[in-house]
């Protein structure tokens, strides 16, 4: 058990999350690595998430909940890494359970390997409901091929090569390269592009570690910047510079 404090920040955007929020914090939580903080954004949810959360806060100090100060999820993004105390962000989805060892595997490559910029995982893909997850099914199969700094850099324009929620990044590369960007483009995939093309490296730890869920009402699934459009879109500005 690797014994830290005010080391990883775990930020959390959460929209009408009353369904899932409790059993993604809790897996938090019981991470083997002592961490420093978890911030959830709410962003002007409806629902009964934001007292969902008052009650875990009353139980664990290291959890904070803020408020949206814009609307969507690249301002509850770049809100989150804003008010993060520590040098390394770990991204979490409010419907997504980490495995215990994730944060420790993850902080332990970057942290003895300096030249890493952003770590991810391999993911578990979890369909829920009765909708149609054979497209997603083939995207987490191929981004859980494409591990090593060299795969990830050649692969970059074939499809976003991480599951957002898996990735932990350090936070000076968004004060040298920006934060997310607002635009119809999927914002997680125009920030890999952006670090990859000012020569970040990139890895995975070979080891499943978040089980990433797939509804019909995620995001990424109903917004219009994640139609194939928005994909294409973006790989064309950043091919441009290759």
């Amino acid at each position: 058990k690797l014994k830290v404090s005010y080391k990883v920040s775990i930020y959390i955007p959460a929209f009408n999350a009353e369904k899932t929020i409790e059993y993604s914090i809790k897996s938090i939580q019981n991470q083997s690595l002592s961490f420093d903080e978890i911030i959830v954004i709410d962003d002007h949810s409806t629902d009964s998430s934001l007292s969902i959360l008052k009650s875990f806060c009353k139980r664990d100090k290291r959890i904070t909940i803020l408020k949206n100060p814009g609307d969507g999820i690249v301002d509850s993004l770049n809100f989150g890494i804003k008010k993060a105390n520590t040098r390394l962000i770990a991204r979490m989805d409010a419907d997504d359970i980490m495995h215990p060892q994730r944060l420790f595997l993850q902080v332990e490559r970057l942290e003895s390997q300096r030249e890493i910029g952003l770590i991810s995982c391999l993911v578990n893909h979890v369909p829920i409901g009765d909708h149609d997850t054979r497209g997603y099914q083939k995207y987490v199969s191929w981004i859980n091929q494409v591990c090593s700094s060299y795969e990830i850099s050649l692969n970059q324009f074939i499809e976003s090569p991480f599951a957002h929620p898996s990735v932990v990044f350090r936070r000076e590369l968004v004060t040298k390269y920006g934060g997310y960007r607002k635009g119809e483009f999927p914002e997680d995939y125009e920030l890999w592009l952006r670090f990859l093309d000012k020569g970040v490296q990139m890895e995975k730890v070979n080891n499943y570690l978040l089980d990433w869920q797939d509804s019909k009402e995620r995001i990424s699934r109903t917004g219009f910047n994640y139609k194939l459009g928005s994909f294409q879109n973006i790989k064309s500005i950043y091919l441009k510079k290759w």
